[in-house]
């Protein structure tokens, strides 16, 4: 997320101009066209259309364009389903995955979608070094082994070869999501310049077999999606799905208020909550796997102390905050692996204790606190959390200089290891199992600055525990689910008395609010959301 920078006024204008492009009379905003979906949101993350290149904030439109092997369930994201596989396998040794493709699909030019552009995409995002090839890497794929470990035996047949053991699970999880999607090899061969697999090309043009194909993006603007009629599940029932770029939450309100959108996707909580009552809309929640975190860097040698941590864990008003400031936003958790996922416990009952912080602060040495710099976004809900924790910390001596800013400013900071405090968002979760949580938290193989294991937002703030790395990769291979599962506990258990570096106050929650006739939306906890079944009730 990055600092809000339009006007409602400017944001009107683009309601003006959406309304030419979709056919809509100019004079009137009272309603979008019955087969349209025009949502509004931030678009300032969004800065290409290649799969494999992306940040992940373009992964919804990724997942309408593109098709994915299997699937997760919106409803229940530990459930895999069916997508262009129609089944898939895990050898007894657990190092092979093989999918079993549809037979007949095609890409949306019109191409034969077969086993060997599955491959071919998964293998160029690792020899090209893209964005989301920190997944593969994670599982030890490299540019050198891809092209032995991922392979297609027959034109129906996906097989995958693990380069090292792992929960295949985990790795089916991945294949859900990010940029393991097929590409149009053929279609995007014609494009290729100068040994570039497209790259130039895909980054604003699309080469899918999803149920919608890119019809035009203007960045910080527009994004058009337009219907692939000869769909392989069928047409989808909307002709259009149009993102508007709405940074603001009050032209977000105005705009769902009149009609000229149907779904509000980053409005703040005050404007949630004065549609409560409005009887044209409804306001849905859907609870994710990622965690809001208060953050300490190690490389601070008063934070590498572990009781200067533990006072920082006494000096969160864990209720206070999630009653009053994250409503809409999260819900209270303060473990490192969320709520529902195998091995998940009942919140430890840490709380707001001002004497005992004191107390501990003293024993390290600060009797008096010390002075420290505190990170933050400037989107809601941080800036409210910012100041309640700057003043619960003041309670006991730390004087916490608020650094507010966008995404770069905030993160980048956090990557490079050049920052004291933090109030972050992450920590893993995008899939369910909870590994995803631990290994973005707690597990850190290689603590030096030369790793730049900027992944792990445990290495960004230096915390290293061979004990729980141990714990963590050993878990990972247990083929007991029981023994697993117990497992998982235990390190849950470890954290307590090991006081990490991030200490987790809230589970995200992603709050839409979405007009009444709208059927079939359902917003995917794994932001893969889906629009081919999405109707008006018109």
């Amino acid at each position: 997320m990055e600092t809000r920078s339009r006007t409602i006024v400017s944001a009107l204008a683009g309601s003006l101009a959406l309304s030419l492009l979709c056919g809509a009379p100019s004079a009137s905003l009272a309603k979008t066209p019955a087969d349209q979906i025009v949502l509004g949101f931030s678009m300032l993350n969004i800065l290409t259309m290649d799969p494999g290149a992306m940040n992940g904030a373009e992964m919804e439109y990724i997942a309408n364009m593109y098709d994915y092997l299997i699937e997760t369930d919106p409803t229940d994201k530990s459930k895999i389903l069916p997508g262009l596989a129609t089944s898939w396998t895990v050898s007894d040794d657990r190092q092979t995955l093989t999918f079993k493709l549809r037979d007949g699909i095609k890409f949306q030019s019109g191409n034969p979608l077969t086993a060997e552009d599955v491959v071919w995409s998964f293998r160029r995002i690792l020899q090209l070094n893209l964005g989301q090839a920190t997944f593969w890497k994670s599982f030890g794929f490299t540019a050198d082994n891809v092209t032995q470990l991922v392979t297609a035996p027959d034109p129906l047949t996906v097989e995958i070869k693990l380069p090292a053991p792992t929960d295949p699970q985990l790795m089916l999880y991945n294949l859900t999501m990010g940029g393991a999607v097929a590409v149009d090899r053929k279609l995007v061969a014609q494009h290729e310049k100068d040994g570039d697999r497209g790259a130039a090309w895909l980054k604003t043009n699309s080469a899918g077999s999803g149920a919608f194909k890119l019809q035009n993006w203007q960045p910080n603007n527009t994004l058009v999606l337009e219907r692939n009629a000869d769909y392989w599940r069928g047409a989808p029932k909307m002709r259009r799905v149009i993102y508007r770029h709405l940074p603001e939450s009050q032209a977000q309100r105005l705009a769902i208020e009149r009609g000229d959108i149907d779904i509000a996707m980053t409005m703040n909580a005050t404007d949630i909550g004065a549609l409560k009552d409005n009887k044209n809309v409804q306001i849905e929640s859907t609870v994710m796997g990622t965690v809001y975190y208060l953050g300490a860097s190690m490389k601070d040698p008063k934070f590498a102390d572990k009781r200067v941590r533990l006072a920082l864990r006494h000096l969160v008003d864990y209720d206070g905050i999630n009653n009053t400031l994250m409503p809409y936003y999260g819900i209270k958790h303060l473990r490192p692996i969320q709520k529902k996922a195998m091995g998940s416990l009942p919140d430890p009952d840490y709380k707001l204790d001002v004497p005992k912080a004191k107390q501990l602060l003293a024993e390290a040495g600060y009797p008096n606190g010390f002075k420290t710099t505190l990170r933050v976004l400037s989107d809601a809900p941080f800036p409210s959390v910012a100041a309640a924790m700057q003043s619960t910390m003041a309670q006991a001596g730390i004087d916490a200089q608020i650094l507010m800013g966008n995404g770069e400013q905030v993160y980048g900071a956090m990557r490079k290891r050049e920052f004291e405090l933090i109030i972050g968002l992450g920590g893993g979760g995008s899939d369910p199992h909870p590994h995803s949580n631990l290994r973005s938290q707690i597990f850190n193989p290689d603590n030096s600055d030369e790793a730049k294991m900027s992944a792990f937002q445990g290495w960004r703030a230096a915390f290293h525990s061979p004990e729980l790395n141990k714990d963590i990769e050993t878990a990972l291979l247990e083929r007991d689910p029981e023994k697993q599962k117990s497992m998982y506990e235990d390190i849950q258990r470890k954290v307590e008395d090991v006081v990490p570096a991030l200490q987790p106050f809230s589970q995200v929650v992603i709050t839409n609010v979405v007009a009444k006739d709208v059927q079939g939306y359902r917003f995917h906890p794994g932001y893969t959301t889906r629009f081919r079944d999405v109707a008006k009730a018109r």
